[in-house]
C-alpha cells in the first residue's frame, strides 16, 4: 500500500491542482489511484471523478480510528492513495493542530510533499520550508512542490534547495488547469468538464512522478480492521430504499455516509435537474446550489407530497433550503418545496464556517445522541415562531443554535453530519 499526503502552506496555493497532476499521470501509468480530502469539504472531492470519488478524512467529525478505518476500506484493492490536504500544513480545529493536514498524516503515516506559492520570493522560499519541517518533526515532510512558477524561477529555487531538501518539481501557470470559482469555493468537478488526461501531462512533464511513487508509503493503516463499532441501523426493518438525488444542485454527500446507509438500504440515485425522480421509502437529499436551479419546483412539488404522506427525509443545508418555502437572492424570491416554514435569505456575506458538535434534544426518525459535523454556508434563515428543533449544537443553526427542523417525518438543517460520529436509527419500516 503506498500513498502520499499533498500539503500546503496556506489555502490557494494550489493543492487540488498540483494533486489532481499526480493522481491524473498515476492513473494514465496503470495504477489503481484512490484520492482522499482532508477536511470536511465537499467540493474538491468532486474533482476526482476520473479514478473515483474522493473521500473525506476528517479527525474531529470521524475521531482517528474512523480515519484509520475509513482509509484502509477505501484503500483495499487500490494501488496508491492521494491525500490532498486543507488549508495550510497545521491548520486545524479552532487555531489548533487538531484535525489538521498533519494530524491526519500522523495518523496514517504516511509522507507529506508541500506545495508552495512562490510568486515574489528567492531564498525566502527555503525559509519557509525549513519552517514548516522544523515545527513538527514527527511529521514526515519528505520534500516540496513549487505551483506557479516559471521554468527560470524554477531553476534557480533548485539550486537553492540544493540536494539538502527534495524538489518534486512545479506546475507553470497555464489555463489548461485552472479551475473557476465562486461563493463556496471551486466549482464542481462536474461542471469544471476538465479533461483528467491534460492534468496527467502536466505531471509527467513538470513532476518527478517515480520520485513521489518511491518515497508513498503507509506505516500505521495496513492491518487496521474495516469494521465500525456500532450496530448502525440496527433499529432498521426491513431493507428499503433511499432515494438520493445526485446532480449540480444537490452533490454534497460524504462517499462514507452513503457508504453506512448501504449497509440497510439500496440507494436510489437520480437527477432532478433531468426531470428525474423516483418514489422512494426515505429521501436522503444533500447540500448544493438549489438557489441556482429555479426549475427545480416540480421536483419541490414531488417531495412535498412525499413528506405530507409522512415518508422520512433528511435534508442538509442545501437541500434544508431547498425544502424551505422560498429563498430570497438579492430582493428576488424564489419558490422552494414549501415543507419547512422557513425562509432563507442568501447573502453576499458569510454566514457561518466551522465544526459543529451538537446533540439530539427531540425525538426524530433518524438520529439519537450526539453528532458531530460541519457548517458553511453564505445564507440564514428565518423560522416562524412554532418551528420544532431536533438538535442543539454549539454552531449557528437554523436559529441560536438550535437546528434540524422537524416535521412530519422530515428532519432538516445547515449541519451536515458526518455518520461515523452518531448514531443512527433510520426507524422506518415497509
Amino acid at each position: 500500500m503506498r500513498a502520499i499526503v499533498i500539503g500546503g502552506t496556506k489555502s490557494g496555493v494550489g493543492k487540488t491542482t498540483v494533486a489532481l497532476c499526480i493522481a491524473s499521470a498515476l492513473k494514465r501509468r496503470g495504477f489503481r489511484v484512490q484520492p482522499f480530502k482532508v477536511g470536511p469539504d465537499f467540493i474538491d472531492p468532486t474533482h476526482y471523478s476520473f479514478c473515483g470519488y474522493a473521500v473525506n478524512l476528517d479527525a474531529f467529525m470521524m475521531g482517528e480510528t474512523g480515519v484509520l478505518r475509513s482509509f484502509t476500506k477505501w484503500m483495499k484493492d487500490k494501488d496508491f492513495g492521494i491525500v490532498e490536504g486543507v488549508m495550510g500544513l497545521f491548520d486545524g480545529y479552532r487555531f489548533t493542530y487538531h484535525s489538521s493536514t498533519a494530524h491526519v498524516a500522523k495518523i496514517l503515516g504516511i509522507p507529506v510533499i508541500l506545495v508552495m506559492d512562490v510568486k515574489g520570493v528567492s531564498l525566502s522560499a527555503l525559509a519557509i520550508f525549513e519552517g514548516f519541517r522544523n515545527f513538527d518533526r514527527d511529521v514526515n515532510l519528505v520534500g516540496v512542490i513549487f505551483n506557479g512558477c516559471s521554468e527560470r524561477q524554477y531553476d534557480k529555487l533548485r539550486r537553492i534547495f540544493g540536494d539538502r531538501y527534495r524538489v518534486f518539481g512545479y506546475i507553470p501557470k497555464s489555463e489548461e488547469l485552472k479551475i473557476e470559482s465562486r461563493h463556496l469555493g471551486l466549482i464542481l468537478g462536474y461542471e469544471a468538464k476538465k479533461n483528467w488526461k491534460t492534468f496527467a501531462e502536466f505531471g509527467e512533464r513538470y513532476l518527478d512522478i517515480d520520485g513521489i511513487v518511491d518515497l508513498a508509503e503507509v506505516r500505521r493503516a495496513e492491518n487496521f480492521s474495516t469494521e465500525k463499532e456500532d450496530d448502525v441501523g440496527k433499529d432498521v426493518g426491513k431493507r428499503i430504499q433511499i432515494g438520493v438525488p445526485f446532480d449540480n444542485a444537490f452533490a454534497f454527500y460524504y462517499r462514507d455516509n452513503l457508504e453506512i446507509l448501504k449497509d440497510f438500504a439500496d440507494l436510489v440515485f437520480f437527477s432532478p435537474l433531468k426531470g428525474e425522480w423516483v418514489e422512494c421509502d426515505a429521501y436522503y437529499i444533500g447540500g448544493g446550489y438549489p438557489e441556482l436551479y429555479p426549475e427545480l419546483k416540480r421536483f419541490g412539488k414531488f417531495m412535498r407530497k412525499e413528506a405530507e404522506n409522512c415518508k422520512p427525509v433528511y435534508a442538509e443545508c442545501g437541500g434544508m433550503m431547498f425544502l424551505s418555502r422560498c429563498i430570497d437572492v438579492e430582493g428576488k424570491k424564489i419558490k422552494m418545496a414549501g415543507i419547512l416554514d422557513i425562509d432563507i435569505v442568501f447573502t453576499r456575506k458569510l454566514q457561518a464556517l466551522g465544526y459543529v458538535r451538537g446533540k439530539v434534544v427531540k425525538e426524530n426518525p433518524f438520529f439519537a445522541g450526539s453528532f458531530r459535523g460541519h457548517e458553511f454556508h453564505y445564507s440564514y434563515a428565518i423560522a416562524d415562531d412554532d418551528v420544532k428543533f431536533a438538535f442543539k449544537t454549539d454552531g449557528k443553526g437554523i436559529r441560536d443554535g438550535f437546528d434540524g427542523a422537524i416535521v412530519y417525518n422530515t428532519l432538516a438543517g445547515y449541519s451536515h453530519i458526518h455518520f461515523y460520529s452518531t448514531k443512527i436509527k433510520f426507524k422506518i419500516y415497509k
